[in-house]
């Protein structure tokens, strides 16, 4: 019983760890040659946008199938 317990724990624990991963955020320009995310709103790379600058999970800037930014991944 102790043993069930305490895996559930671990399970929960990770769930928690998970979530936090999924809430991490990055900029994405909205321009139309735009294909790369950025960790920073500041990043040189994004001085650059055609278009708006919009904060999105990672997961939905992963999800429009773009790119981490080589400037300041």
């Amino acid at each position: 019983m102790k043993n069930k317990y305490i895996s559930n724990i671990i399970i929960c624990m990770l769930s928690v760890a998970c979530l936090s991963c999924s809430s991490e955020y990055v900029y994405i320009c909205t321009g139309l040659s735009s294909a790369v995310y950025h960790k920073s709103d500041e990043c040189l790379g994004l001085s650059r946008c055609s278009g708006s600058i919009n904060k999105v999970s990672l997961q939905k800037a992963k999800d429009l199938g773009r790119r981490p930014c080589k400037i300041c991944e």
